[in-house]
């Protein structure tokens, strides 16, 4: 009589209007999966967070604000620990992680060599790592020639007033032959000739490598002894080919050794291989430390970060923690808030280069304005349940988002289902990601039981089988789980767009999680959910896309 509409409303519609259900009680929701509706409190039984009351993300209409604008209750606003950043302009400066090694510097290393033929008759250093003081005694040997030499000294001396040149040119011999002249002087008194000599350490240091043993022949030139010293090092890095022309001498690289990681160090790059390692595919980069308390022994790893500039220009910059990706979309979420009415607005950017933990913004944004970086999906998943502007809701008001979640009624055969691949499918999800080191070339028939066993491993935090499959999509070496499901999500992009360009024989499910990475996409021969992403911790988080077969 009213007006008001002949039909009656659905309990879903009014739920989704009120928050409460048939008699009046509060319903109960999942900040990060929204399609959950509970009575009652309790965990969201995909995830495994805390429910909320569905009222708490409720938008507060404001005319002041955009149409795209999601309001929070300060309660609400409070529990999903929301935080932002404001947009700055600044020099990009690129992070590149490097793996490497201590090693000995070679500057520091003395060989001790034999100047003639003979026999060794004794040995003062007779094992490796022992240390040794310059002028300390290694070994005797014993020779005839440096019994004729001496020889040659004491005939000569008797007469060296008439040929003063003889004489010097056979003292001067035994001193080439690395004679004291203590001892030839005491040869020269005592008239006596010594049958062995004594080779001394010309440095202080370790002996790092010994050629001989008792009673050896030593020919004319034979190395000895090896002895370095450890009061500086070398820390040879290994550097990519995709991140060589970023780097130059004299950058500083921070890093750390793998028995000290609780320390520090700084050093200049002093030198860049010229010639690219074939097999590894890496250049390599050393730098010269000091070593006073020789806590860095050759041999230990290190992990080094290189900081560099790619140009001089101020450009905007925001925390990689802001930006959300889904397909071709980036969205982050703006501070619109107003005195009394906390809200913020989905807003989709341009992304530029990727600089360390910030990435630069073509457009989209001004300087000043706040951007949200922490509690991001919990905003997203809120501007989803108002059917606004979000991750993934292109088109706010018409209800499409309405059951982009929903696992229960979502049938993957219903022809009339509008998905946009571009939404789902990241094969080009952050174009500045450089994949140069992945093995891509081979046969999808040899590389996709390898990724299926891949993502297994990883679905169950096993980080070593882990390793072990990744080898054949990647060289890269991985500190630990995290950053292998980091390149597990570039290979799952690459590895998708293959085969959805040249099909492949066998059930394959194309899966989604919202929450990784601002969203991210996955292969499995399973229509249930294993989430490779966060394994246990969330093992059933996500969707089946579609069946790629």
């Amino acid at each position: 009589f009213f007006g008001g509409t002949s039909e009656p409303q659905t309990l879903e519609e009014h739920i989704s209007e009120t928050h409460t259900d048939e008699e009046g009680n509060v319903v109960y929701t999942c900040s990060m999966h929204p399609q959950i509706r509970e009575s009652e409190p309790g965990n969201c039984p995909i995830c495994g967070m805390e429910l909320i009351p569905a009222n708490d993300l409720d938008d507060s209409d404001s005319e002041s604000l955009n149409p795209n604008a999601v309001t929070f209750s300060k309660a609400a606003l409070a529990l999903a620990e929301v935080e932002t950043t404001p947009v700055k302009k600044g020099v990009p400066v690129l992070e590149t992680r490097l793996p490497g090694k201590v090693v000995v510097n070679q500057n520091l290393v003395s060989n001790v060599t034999a100047h003639f033929p003979g026999r060794v008759r004794e040995l003062y250093v007779d094992y490796t790592g022992d240390y040794v003081r310059k002028g300390q005694k290694l070994v005797s040997i014993y020779s005839s020639e440096l019994i004729t030499a001496q020889s040659e000294l004491l005939e000569t001396a008797r007469f060296k007033e008439q040929n003063p040149r003889l004489y010097e040119s056979a003292r001067r011999k035994l001193l080439l032959w690395e004679f004291p002249e203590e001892t030839i002087n005491q040869i020269e008194q005592s008239g006596e000739v010594m049958e062995e000599l004594d080779f001394f350490s010309p440095v202080s240091g370790y002996v790092s490598q010994i050629n001989i043993s008792r009673e050896d022949h030593i020919q004319e030139g034979s190395m000895l002894y090896r002895i370095a010293k450890l009061s500086e090092v070398w820390i040879e890095f290994e550097a990519y080919e995709s991140s060589v022309n970023n780097l130059k001498i004299g950058d500083k690289i921070d890093f750390t050794v793998s028995s000290i990681p609780w320390h520090t160090y700084t050093g200049e790059v002093s030198f860049i291989q010229p010639f690219l390692n074939d097999k590894s595919r890496t250049v390599e980069i050393r730098i010269t430390v000091d070593n006073p308390r020789k806590e860095m022994k050759p041999g230990m790893f290190a992990e080094g970060v290189i900081s560099s500039q790619t140009d001089q220009e101020q450009h905007l910059l925001i925390p990689r923690s802001a930006v959300l990706w889904t397909g071709e979309r980036s969205i982050v979420f703006v501070d619109v808030s107003t005195a009394e009415t906390p809200a913020f607005e989905a807003r989709e950017v341009a992304l530029g280069k990727r600089a360390g933990n910030k990435y630069v913004i073509e457009s989209g944004l001004e300087v000043g304005e706040r951007v949200v970086t922490n509690g991001t999906f919990k905003v997203d998943a809120a501007a989803q349940l108002s059917d606004k502007l979000s991750m993934m809701n292109r088109e706010p008001g018409s209800g499409a988002n309405r059951g982009a979640h929903d696992h229960g009624a979502m049938d993957m055969n219903n022809d009339e289902m509008d998905m946009d691949d571009g939404d789902m499918n990241e094969s080009t999800m952050d174009t500045t990601e450089d994949h140069s080191n992945h093995e891509m070339d081979k046969s999808l028939e040899a590389l996709v039981p390898q990724y299926l066993k891949l993502r297994e491993a990883l679905s169950k935090d096993d980080f070593e089988t882990a390793k072990e499959h990744v080898r054949v999509f990647s060289t890269d070496t991985f500190s630990d789980i995290e950053e292998l499901r980091a390149e597990f999500k570039s290979i799952s992009e690459m590895l998708i767009s293959r085969i959805e360009e040249e099909g492949y024989e066998g059930a394959l499910f194309k899966q989604y999680c919202p929450m990784y990475g601002g969203g991210s996409t996955w292969i499995s021969d399973k229509k249930d959910i294993e989430n490779p992403f966060y394994g246990t911790q969330m093992h059933n988080c996500g969707e089946t896309v579609e069946q790629m077969n």
